[in-house]
This record gives C-alpha cells, sequence and structure tokens, in this order.
C-alpha cells in the first residue's frame, strides 16, 4: 500500500499543468529547406541583433533561413545574412515551472531516502510505515521543500535570453550559427553521458523461502532481526536505490557504460517459544552487482520526440553475502534460567557470474532531465543451504537472482 500511494504522488506531480519542452537527443537532423521550423516558444520573441556593417537592430523574431535571420523591426521584415551577424541576443522565458517540477520530484525522493530508509537492511530498502496518511503528508513536505528551492535557484541562475557570439573563425561562426539554427527550431544539442540512478519493487526470492520455512515451523515471522548486530527495521520489498547507470552514447541510439546493482533483500527474522526452548532465527542477503552495460534505442526515429524506450544488457559479477543464524536457548522451568544455548550458521561469501536484461521508458522534461519506468531482472546463479533440524529450518536452494520495477531519474551532459 505504501508503494502504491509513493507512485501515486509521483503520479501526481506529473499531472502539475507545467510546460513540457524536452525532448530526445539527436534525434533530428537539419532541414533541408532553407526556412528553418521556429518553436512556437520564440516566434516574435524579441532579439537585439549587432550587424558587422550598419548599426544594432532591436525587433522580433520570424524565422531563421539557412543563411540569413529574417527580424522584424519598424513594421516591416529585415533579412540579416549570416555575414553580416556579429552577435545575437533572444530573449527567452524562464522555465522555472519546469525547473521547479524536477525539484519536486527530487525532493520527494531525497526526502524518502533520508527519513524512511530502513535501518540496517540492505541498501536503501523502505522502512515499512504505519500511517499511510502521514506518509503522504509528509511527502508532500518534501516536494515543496524540493519546489522551493528549485524555483528560488531557478529564479537566481536562469537566464531570461539566449546569446550567440559569431566573432572568431570560419569554423566558430559555423558552429555557433548551427547551435542558434538548433535553439531557433527547438532541437537540442546531443548529450553524450547519461547518468541515473534507479528505485523500485524488488520481487524478491530468498525472504520468501525463508518466511514460507520459517511459518511451516511455527514461527512468527517479520522483515526484521537482531541476531547480526544491531535491530534491523522492518522494511517493505521497496528499494529506493536499486541501481546506479553511467553511460556514454556511441550513436543517437546506442550507449555502453557500466552499472552498480543493489541486489540484497530485506531481512527475515523468526522466533517461537516452547516449553522449556526458545527458538531464533535469522536470515540477511547482501549481494552488489558489476556490469558493463550496453543499451539500444529501438524505433527511434518514430517515437515522440521526448520519448526514449531503451533495451540494455549486462554481463559481470555479482557479490553475494548470505548469513543464516539459530539461536536455540533451552530454560529451567522452575527458575527460568537459561541454562543452554546453541547457535548455529552458515554463510555464503562468493562471487558469481551474473547477466542482467532491462528495459526503460523515458520521458526527458528538457535536454538534461529525464524521469521515466524501468524494469530489470538480474541472474545470478542458485546457490544450497543445508537445513538447520534444531530449529527446525529445512534445507534451501537459494534463487540468489530478483527482479525490479520501478522509475528513473537521469541527468544528461
Amino acid at each position: 500500500m505504501r508503494i502504491v500511494i509513493f507512485l501515486v504522488f509521483i503520479l501526481v506531480l506529473l499531472a502539475n499543468p507545467w510546460e513540457i519542452r524536452g525532448q530526445q537527443a539527436d534525434q533530428s537532423s537539419s532541414p533541408s529547406v532553407s526556412e528553418i521550423p521556429t518553436t512556437s516558444s520564440l516566434l516574435f520573441n524579441t532579439v537585439l541583433v549587432y550587424r558587422r556593417e550598419g548599426g544594432p537592430l532591436y525587433g522580433l523574431l520570424v524565422r531563421v533561413e539557412s543563411n540569413a535571420m529574417i527580424i522584424r523591426a519598424g513594421g516591416k521584415d529585415e533579412k540579416i545574412p549570416l555575414t553580416n551577424l556579429a552577435k545575437v541576443i533572444i530573449e527567452t522565458e524562464k522555465k522555472t515551472g519546469l525547473s521547479t517540477l524536477y525539484s519536486m520530484l527530487m525532493g520527494t525522493y531525497l526526502g524518502n531516502l533520508l527519513f524512511f530508509r530502513a535501518k540496517n537492511q540492505p541498501t536503501a530498502y523502505m522502512e515499512d510505515i504505519e500511517s499511510g496518511l502521514g506518509f503522504f503528508l509528509t511527502n508532500t513536505l518534501f516536494a515543496a521543500v524540493g519546489g522551493g528551492l528549485g524555483y528560488l535557484i531557478s529564479s537566481i541562475y536562469e537566464k531570461g535570453e539566449r546569446a550567440f557570439d559569431f566573432t572568431g573563425s570560419k569554423e566558430k561562426k559555423q558552429a555557433e550559427w548551427e547551435r542558434l539554427r538548433r535553439f531557433v527550431a527547438g532541437e537540442l544539442r546531443p548529450r553524450k553521458v547519461h547518468l541515473s540512478i534507479q528505485a523500485g519493487h524488488v520481487f524478491t526470492r530468498v525472504s520468501p523461502q525463508y518466511l514460507n520455512s520459517l511459518q511451516n515451523a511455527g514461527y512468527w515471522v517479520s522483515h526484521s532481526s537482531y541476531l547480526f548486530g544491531d535491530y534491523s527495521e522492518e522494511a517493505k520489498d521497496f528499494n529506493l536505490f536499486r541501481n546506479l547507470k553511467l553511460t556514454y552514447s556511441l550513436k543517437s541510439n546506442t550507449e555502453i557504460g557500466f552499472a552498480l546493482y543493489w541486489l540484497g533483500e530485506p531481512s527475515m527474522g523468526g522466533s517461537k517459544w516452547e516449553s522449556g526452548q526458545s527458538s531464533e532465527v535469522g536470515q540477511s542477503l547482501y549481494t552488489t552487482g558489476y556490469y558493463v552495460v550496453g543499451m539500444y534505442k529501438p524505433f527511434l526515429k518514430r517515437m515522440p520526440k521526448r520519448i526514449a524506450w531503451n533495451v540494455g544488457v549486462g554481463v559481470g559479477a555479482a557479490k553475494v553475502d548470505f548469513n543464516l543464524k539459530a539461536l536455540i536457548t533451552t530454560w529451567d522451568p522452575d527458575t527460568w534460567n537459561s541454562y543452554e544455548e546453541v547457535t548455529t550458521e552458515h554463510n555464503i561469501s562468493k562471487t558469481f557470474f551474473s547477466g542482467v536484461i532491462f528495459t526503460e521508458l523515458n520521458l526527458y522534461l528538457q535536454d538534461g532531465l529525464s524521469l521515466g519506468l524501468t524494469a530489470d531482472y538480474v541472474f545470478v546463479p542458485a546457490e544450497n543451504v543445508p537445513e538447520i533440524p534444531e530449529a527446525g529450518i529445512l534445507a534451501q536452494k537459494l534463487r540468489l537472482g530478483n527482479g525490479s520495477i520501478g522509475f528513473t531519474l537521469g541527468w544528461h551532459f
């Protein structure tokens, strides 16, 4: 239920009526016609043009052609050739709304990561929270704080104009003209480096195995245990930090890079009392995967400009640390003093060959920021764990890999 509330909160934020003009990088090629389309957000914006010959010209942007700008000044259209341009300043609207939206999302995410992370559980599993209303109101506060900071920062640093300098070498002038052309057409410059984080619901496999085993043996069970030192808080199967990915664009539809996956699962604990004896069982799994990944964007040219669908695979290794511990205490029925304690422990500490497959559907809020939905499955070989007969725990074949479905936040440089 808490997971549903968290995802609904994200969707509510996305429903805000801010204008989104981001799009996928490097997706459109230069038009072959002489007239270049002008994005509606810039049409008839004020422009200040410094000419090589003639004084400055102040007017409204009409359009850009293959080698000239058309400016409306004094009630008529003036054509300024590229060869006569020295500097162009185009007035733009500050996109504080978009910055505020992304800051709200980041505030919500970071707030949950800092305050609702279950203590002494693998990576960043979310704490099992009692009050759904309280959780929603707290996340509203996180969003408000994040959005307020984002609005403040963007108001200070976001410029209300875009400048283009046509001094220097011929190559520099042509590059600046291409930058202006892309800007006026609403295209985004190619972004080569991509960094993303993922959070989501994990389809755990080891924890459910021991949940069933403990329940069948008559234990009271929970996603918590104190047998491994500090008490671990009750956690949900929602990992706020499932993976971190860094990739580089080889082509517009192909990326390669590295990914870290935190594949551990919430600890499982069980306890029961019988005549003159108490039994405590704890199980923990910490796994980290290291992968070289490759991504491909199918149907790139058919997708809407600001949406990217990625499919990817990765190969690498997974470092597994598994621990199963049982503590059997026998009591004197007359004095209730313990007179015998038996501890049994089984550990797996190995590095396995591992692989991952994943898919992402990303919305580019602007050229450098994206938000998406994702799903993955990580393969890790199974491993056998012996029984603990004195605690009633059967032998298990552990399926150490798992999958998840969630969301991503991305930065593109």
